[in-house]
């Protein structure tokens, strides 16, 4: 081989590791940049799924997370509410037992909430051998204009209720009263708490009784309802008395 054909043949060798540095460049390049763009992905997905979900229905997912379906809304807070109010026995035990089984499904401060009525309540010997059950005013059910939107991550439901008492085995109450219950996203612990939802109370609002004589029930229960305006506002660091509605 002459001295030009050696010299060619080591030029060419040249650039051929040449291009492959710049391939391997390219390669270790793209693996950084690919790493990046998957460590910035959701590490999970969360998605609520409607009740009349069909085939052909879409779910948008951003940034990991998905709408909650005003149903799944209703359907969470009507009940977590239900039971934080179920008093089987007697409500001196009863109340402080559901507030710290249901504490996961609970804002702090709606449980401090709760808790300052339970005691205010104890003290004036309203909780001794009462027991307590709520449950859908018959004929009021879900309806869309019961989940009320403050953004994407908060929701007011109205609750239509019907709030049954007894003291000692008697019936000493007996009444239909509205809650505007404050849902708020809550994504503290996914072990105890599946929904990543929490009530929070009422909020800046405050549950009002409803007249029995505008409900009808059976068969002569209006399908066109349409829930009536919220309540007044009061300072969301109180809950409404015994003696007036609660």
């Amino acid at each position: 081989m002459s001295s030009g054909q050696f010299l060619d043949a080591l030029a060419s060798e040249r650039r051929h590791n040449e291009r492959l540095i710049r391939i391997v460049f390219a390669v270790v390049a793209l693996g950084v940049v690919s790493t990046w763009l998957a460590w910035r992905q959701p590490k999970s997905i969360d998605v609520h799924l409607a009740p009349d979900v069909r085939a052909g229905d879409t779910v948008r997912v951003s940034n990991g997370r998905a709408p909650v379906p005003p149903p799944n809304v209703y359907g969470f807070a009507y009940y977590i509410w239900q039971q934080v109010n179920r008093w089987q026995t007697d409500g001196s035990k009863d109340y402080g037992q559901q507030i710290f089984s249901m504490q996961y499904y609970l804002t702090p401060r709606c449980q401090a909430q709760l808790q300052a009525d339970m005691e205010l309540r104890q003290g004036k010997g309203e909780l001794r051998r009462r027991t307590r059950q709520i449950t859908e005013i018959p004929g009021f059910p879900y309806s869309e204009n019961r989940v009320l939107s403050e953004g994407a991550d908060a929701w007011t439901v109205l609750l239509d209720m019907q709030v049954t008492e007894t003291f000692g085995g008697v019936s000493v109450k007996d009444v239909f009263i509205r809650y505007p219950l404050r849902v708020v996203r809550f994504d503290v612990d996914r072990e105890r708490n599946p929904w990543h939802l929490a009530v929070d109370c009422f909020g800046a609002n405050r549950p009002a009784r409803l007249n029995p004589a505008d409900l009808k029930t059976g068969a002569e229960v209006r399908a066109d309802l349409t829930a009536p305006r919220l309540p007044g506002t009061i300072s969301p660091a109180s809950l409404p008395r015994d003696t007036a509605v609660d």
